[in-house]
């Protein structure tokens, strides 16, 4: 038999270690391999200390095994050597960088791309080939095979040479595998720490003209006259970043801290390339427009190789690189730890390992009991075994997947189905160009390139997608956007495509045709394009189909983004057999009539006449009519149209219907766009009309058809219109103070959460709610902690649902009613603690909304307005992006709405 990894362990060793993810070093004896002959043994004579030792310490990232000897930046003297070492020998100056063993089989290894083999050996907290967990650096000796050794020239001094093992490789590798290292490039570097300032050194003895980004002015002095940078940014300054838009042929990016890469790809020329080596704990957003639009490239570099690594070593001694960097005691490391926490360093602390660290006998005592699982859910027992890094019941440590077998007690053995494939296709392209514009994961995708692999984007998803940065930097892989193709490379494709007899498979569609196209385009439904055949079909100014129905009106409309609202000449339809005609008499303004002006939700159609609360009184009813006659008060609140088949519609969920159409700016049944209630008369199907009973003032009452049925139909459809039961209203705006009224009339106890102290008197006294939060006081939070059975949630802002969720008792429902243009983070744990909910609602049905409407009237409900003329909307529109408002604008139409022809 041979021998076990523990009797191959001979050589006696000494370093400082942590125990647990307190990350406090002390003392400690362990053992390290005996020489074998391909190793290299050398005595330790300084080890920096990287950002990444303190991660490992903590156990930030989740993967640390203790006792834990850090250490990745390790020079030394050579004192013992392998009887086949060919390159060392006693007495050289040598180090040891970030790893320490590879497969030396796979591509990447025949590469000299040792730092992506997936079998690389980190130098410290890995598990090498023998079984063994790795030591590092902060320690007395060192063994590694000599192709993990690096010779340090005798003009690099060990002390501030040693950080260059990681920081400078780290930074040196991408300058040149990205072509950043040619002469009179420009380069940005962001950050001026351990990383940045060696990467301005690298950068500058390569000829590169170099600019430093940095979040702090006070930098700018010691990147220009101490470090030879060429100019400084500070991040922070628009006017700085404005004015070096599009200037840098590439940007080292070597901040750890969570920022935004928009900003930094701005400064890019076309083709730019952006190079992440920090690794944020937060995945960043990744804007893709910036991207497309210049071809411009986000990547990540881990490293480099060992043959790379020489070669960086070679040119710093060449250039008389060195770090910068402050030299201390082994039993400084735990306040240098704190320091670099702080970023108190300039720049990088170095052990002196060689003249302070002194052998103590330390001993570490353990103890293990044992009991196995007795039910078949043995991933809740609480003596659970992992299946690396814990002990075992015969008190070993468990040893993980990261080798060649696995011997595991059989009920702990899952057999893999035949039809099953044992790997994937993980690591197996060259490059992906992905063309979805829909929001997507990216980290999936970049599993499944190889190393240096290109993952193009010629998609624009809406929202920025998480940009995973390991796989990056893992990989050298690379993230890019590609918009289109100049005009040569465009003829150049055009040619190949009849070449090779290559088009697109379309639907061939008329001009009249667009705007149904349009939609089913937004359901994904065509194979594969739609063309317009505009040779056959009426285009109009080249805009839509014009709109010419019987009834003229007249209103106020915007006619672009700017949400500017002017008189405009229109028409509707003929009253129809099942048609009612009213005369518009008040209109409410909704907050979301400025979101549709501003086309701030992307679905705007000009021109644009908004207004979804809308009364008046009856002019004209078609033959079929059966509720109202002329001279009844109606109204129209959100939608005018549904399927009416569906099962939605009938169950009295038209608001739910897949088909309804909007009361403005949708399309209707005829193709035609709809028209709202800042206008002179309205023309809507019966079904889609309200009553007004006559004790409903029409200009108070006019917003409670968006207004009073948002927050009545959530009320009634989740039971929190039970007498006696605690309801909170989240915010006192145009829903929130409707919300109170009608909680109120249903014998409910209220409390109103809101961010504004001065809105307490108010609500207790004026709307008769019970009592008042203000939810950015903690205490009074706190306070009332699981009392409440539900929450109505009125605030369209973004803010979050953790404290909220918190004041709800076991069951209680939280009901979202505004709509935040960001989605809130969801915290799942309260949830699942308490059996809690979170749920949305949008207005009622026709059914729902009269009830409401009933509702209001016999308890003498209705909104707290100010009524204005049409000749102030938007002055009102203004003062509503301003919360300006006490609570509901509501223009009147019948007597300020004047036609000019």
């Amino acid at each position: 038999m041979g021998e076990s990894a523990e009797q191959m362990h001979t050589k006696k060793a000494f370093g400082w270690a942590a125990r647990d993810s307190s990350g406090v070093l002390s003392p400690f004896n362990f053992s390290r391999r005996a020489t074998g002959e391909k190793d290299v043994a050398f005595k330790v004579m300084y080890c920096g200390i990287c950002h990444s030792d303190l991660h490992n310490l903590k156990n930030e990232w989740g993967t640390s095994t203790y006792p834990l000897v850090p250490g990745h930046e390790i020079v030394g003297v050579v004192t013992e050597v392998g009887s086949k070492v060919q390159k060392f020998k006693v007495g050289d100056k040598v180090g040891v960088g970030c790893m320490v063993g590879s497969c030396h089989s796979c591509d990447n290894c025949a590469n000299n791309l040792e730092n992506y083999c997936p079998k690389m050996v980190l130098t410290y907290g890995a598990k090498d080939y023998d079984g063994t967990t790795t030591y590092g650096g902060y320690s007395d000796n060192m063994v590694a095979d000599e192709h993990f050794v690096v010779r340090i020239p005798d003009n690099l001094p060990l002390d501030g040479g040693a950080p260059l093992l990681c920081a400078g490789i780290t930074v040196y590798s991408p300058l040149k595998y990205f072509g950043l290292d040619k002469p009179g490039m420009h380069v940005g570097v962001v950050g001026l720490g351990g990383l940045g300032h060696v990467a301005v050194k690298f950068a500058k003895a390569m000829g590169v003209k170099v600019t430093v980004i940095s979040t702090s002015p006070n930098k700018k002095k010691e990147a220009i006259e101490h470090l030879g940078a060429d100019s400084f940014l500070v991040s922070r300054n628009q006017d700085e970043m404005q004015a070096a838009t599009s200037t840098l042929d590439g940007i080292i990016d070597t901040v750890s801290a969570p920022h935004p890469l928009l900003p930094l790809i701005g400064l890019l020329k076309t083709n730019g390339k952006l190079v992440l080596v920090g690794a944020p704990d937060k995945p960043p957003e990744l804007p893709i427009f910036p991207l497309l639009m210049g071809r411009k490239i986000v990547a990540g570099s881990l490293i480099g190789g060992m043959k790379e690594t020489q070669e960086m070593i070679n040119f710093a001694a060449k250039h008389n690189i060195s770090a910068d960097i402050e030299v201390i005691p082994i039993d400084y490391v735990n306040t240098a730890l704190e320091r670099l926490l702080k970023a108190d360093v300039k720049y990088r602390f170095v052990i002196d390992i060689g003249n302070t660290l002194k052998h103590e006998i330390v001993a570490l005592v353990t103890e293990v009991g044992s009991k196995g699982p007795s039910l078949d859910i043995e991933s809740y027992c609480p003596k659970l075994i992992l299946t690396y890094g814990a002990k075992y019941y015969d008190g070993t440590t468990t040893y993980g997947g990261y080798s060649d077998i696995m011997i595991a007690d059989e009920q702990f053995v899952v057999r893999i189905l035949d039809n099953l494939p044992l790997d994937a296709a993980t690591s197996t392209l060259d490059g992906i160009i992905d063309t979805v514009s829909a929001a997507h994961p990216l980290l999936p995708l970049m599993g499944l390139l190889k190393t240096n692999g290109k993952l193009v984007h010629v998609g624009a998803p809406e929202k920025p997608p998480e940009l995973p940065v390991f796989p990056l930097l893992m990989g050298r892989k690379i993230v890019a956007g590609s918009a289109t193709g100049g005009m040569k490379e465009t003829q150049e494709m055009i040619n190949f495509a009849a070449k090779y007899n290559m088009s697109v498979d379309i639907e061939v569609i008329p001009i009249d045709y667009v705007n149904v196209d349009i939609e089913r385009l937004s359901k994904a439904d065509v194979k594969y394009r739609f063309v317009i055949d505009e040779r056959n079909g009426v285009l109009m100014n080249g805009g839509p189909t014009e709109q010419v129905q019987p009834q003229k009106a007249f209103g106020w409309a915007a006619r672009d983004s700017s949400g500017v609202l002017s008189p405009f000449h229109f028409s509707r339809r003929a009253t129809g057999e099942k048609d009612v005609t009213f005369k518009v008499m008040y209109c409410g303004i909704c907050h979301s009539d400025l979101h549709m002006l501003k086309n701030e939700w992307g679905t705007s159609i000009y021109p644009l006449v908004p207004g979804h609360e809308i009364v008046g009184v009856v002019t004209e009813v078609g033959s079929k009519v059966e509720k109202f006659k002329v001279g009844d008060k109606v109204g129209v609140g959100c939608m005018v149209r549904s399927c009416r088949s569906c099962d939605n519609c009938a169950n009295d969920l038209e608001n739910y219907c897949p088909k309804m159409v909007l009361t403005y700016e949708a399309k209707d049944y005829d193709g035609t766009i709809t028209y709202g209630g800042y206008s002179d008369k309205m023309v809507a199907d019966e079904h889609f009309v309200v009553r007004i009973p006559d004790n409903l003032p029409l200009d108070s009452g006019a917003p409670l058809l968006c207004a009073g049925i948002t927050v009545y139909s959530p009320l009634k459809y989740f039971g929190l219109d039970k007498p006696g039961m605690h309801v909170g209203v989240v915010g006192l705006g145009g829903l929130g103070h409707v919300a109170v009224k009608f909680a109120k009339a249903m014998g409910v106890k209220v409390t109103v959460i809101s961010t504004s102290p001065n809105k307490k008197k108010e609500a207790i006294e004026h709307l008769g709610a019970d009592s008042f939060l203000v939810s950015r006081n903690q205490d009074e939070m706190q306070a009332v902690t699981s009392t409440l059975d539900g929450i109505i949630d009125t605030v369209s802002a973004s803010h979050p649902l953790l404290p909220l969720i918190g004041l709800l008792k076991t069951n209680g429902k939280l009901i979202l009613v505004g709509a935040p243009d960001k989605p809130p983070e969801l915290p799942i744990f309260p949830l699942l603690m308490g059996r809690k909910i979170v749920a949305g609602s949008m207005i009622g049905g026709m059914k729902e909304t009269q009830e409401m409407i009933d509702f209001a009237a016999k308890h003498n409900i209705s909104a707290d307005i100010e009524v204005i003329p049409i000749d102030y909307v938007n002055t009102a529109m203004e003062r509503l992006s301003k919360a300006d408002v006490r609570y509901r604008f509501v223009i009147d139409v019948g007597n300020t709405l004047k036609s000019n022809s």
